[in-house]
């Protein structure tokens, strides 16, 4: 983790392990928000499992986590700007407000619980989740506010306790059948409820330095642009793949995070 001490304005000139922390951080910061905003442009979602283990690395857990939140929410945002007109707000007026109620116990589980049992729990039920419905996905399960509200609650639950929402949805939409544009339109205004919740519920803000700001900012505008020309070039079931892998991989890498804990 890179502490703050490492960012002060440096005493001597010619002192080239200072130059290299003042930039390193920067450009580490802008390239993990690149690849984020670009994979959650192109697919729909993987901002926060793409940058929040990169984040915490460079920034430390809490620190790390918040940066998340902030530009997950503001990818989201600023995705809605592309995919507006695919919003299925039927769904969305189900799955937001289910999506925040299930932050609240999330909140209290990840305070109250042992981080790694909560985080292993987690990663398996979404694993055995998403198997056992890519193994049926030729059997539809009929929508109803009650699977929706249920599909929103586990996102929200999984936002507050592991940090990724995207898998929750992933499992209800392929349940569904969910047509895939709509999905992915639909969970920006998930995420960016979610995120801007989640914020809200830990009351705290990154300490960021104005350099640093400048570079989210600009990385995120590079991965929107990025990321929408390579959405035009990608099949919607290439897409969709897409979508199962990274959630998927989340839950792997929540499931051994949780395990190296123990």
């Amino acid at each position: 983790m890179v502490c703050g001490s490492s960012r002060r304005p440096p005493t001597s000139r010619g002192d080239p392990e200072i130059v290299v922390t003042t930039w390193l951080v920067p450009g580490a910061l802008g390239l993990t928000i690149l690849v984020g905003a670009l994979t959650m442009r192109a697919t729909g979602l993987g901002f926060a499992l793409i940058a929040s283990p990169f984040l915490a690395l460079i920034f430390g857990p809490f620190e790390g986590v918040l940066i998340a939140n902030v530009c997950g929410a503001a990818s989201a945002m600023l995705n809605l700007t592309q995919v507006h007109r695919h919003i299925d707000w039927r769904r969305a007026r189900l799955l937001v407000p289910a999506g925040i109620l299930g932050i609240i116990p999330g909140a209290l589980a990840a305070r109250l619980l042992p981080a790694a049992p909560l985080s292993i729990v987690v990663s398996c039920v979404v694993i055995v989740g998403l198997t056992v419905t890519v193994i049926i996905r030729q059997v539809a399960i009929a929508d109803s506010p009650v699977i929706a509200a249920t599909g929103g609650l586990a996102s929200g639950f999984m936002n507050a306790t592991a940090g990724v929402g995207g898998p929750g949805l992933v499992i209800y939409a392929l349940a569904t059948k969910w047509d895939y544009s709509n999905f992915a339109a639909t969970a920006q205004v998930i995420f960016a409820v979610q995120g801007i919740a989640s914020l809200a519920l830990k009351w705290a803000w990154p300490h960021l330095t104005p350099v640093d700001w400048m570079v989210v900012a600009c990385a995120l505008g590079v991965g929107l642009v990025a990321g929408s020309l390579l959405a035009r070039r990608i099949n919607p079931r290439v897409a969709m793949g897409a979508v199962i892998v990274i959630a998927a991989i989340g839950a792997v890498v929540g499931l051994v995070q949780g395990i190296q804990r123990l």
